[in-house]
């Protein structure tokens, strides 16, 4: 493993184990946008496709920066001080007050969808937040993708409120996290979510 990709790995392992233990969302986006975006780089120079090669193809049109400065506003604001310029001060006090933890639920799995078409396997955790992201954004998929899956595992997820979607993750990674069938498939990263120093 290179060391941009650990770099990357550890910082959306990080991102994830905080996110679900519902804590410093700030640090959970910067963490997961920079994994993320340096997760994109190494699959673009490796020519994997990756999420924003996809929307690409799908669509032509899309101004991709723009997307990417949807994508990064409150990351942006979270770990700059300046302005592009270093002429002032950023002014973004009315942007990160309307920022809250669900603005982490697509660079977390944008940038754990890359590693996974990169490396080809995915901890157990990242796994499980998968199915939770489909499950909680059911009106984002494809008509023609079964839902099934993400349905059985978080049944009527879509009905409760955020703080009970958390619970409802957590609890599935509490309960999978060590399953040993799960630990056995090869397309499974073994080892902590969180890596030691």
């Amino acid at each position: 493993m290179s060391i941009k990709l650990q770099i990357a790995r550890n910082q959306l392992g990080a991102a994830l184990e905080l996110f679900i233990r519902n804590k410093d969302p700030f640090s959970v986006q910067a963490l997961a946008c920079g994994g993320s975006e340096v997760i994109e780089g190494l699959a673009s120079q490796a020519q994997i496709p990756t999420l924003s090669t996809h929307i690409l193809r799908t669509f032509p049109d899309v101004d991709i920066r723009k997307i990417a400065a949807l994508r990064n506003q409150y990351w942006n604001a979270i770990k700059h001080y300046h302005r592009r310029d270093n002429s002032t001060a950023r002014n973004d006090e009315a942007l990160l007050a309307e920022f809250t933890d669900a603005a982490n639920d697509a660079p977390l799995f944008m940038g754990w969808l890359d590693y996974m078409l990169l490396t080809k396997i995915l901890p157990v955790e990242a796994q499980i937040f998968q199915v939770w992201w489909y499950a909680t954004n059911e009106d984002k998929m494809n008509p023609a993708v079964d839902p099934t899956p993400f349905r059985t595992f978080f049944p009527r997820i879509g009905e409760v409120g955020r703080i009970e979607q958390k619970r409802r993750l957590r609890r599935a990674v509490e309960k999978y996290r060590n399953n040993r069938e799960i630990l056995a498939d090869p397309r499974t990263e073994r080892g902590p979510l969180l890596r030691s120093a």
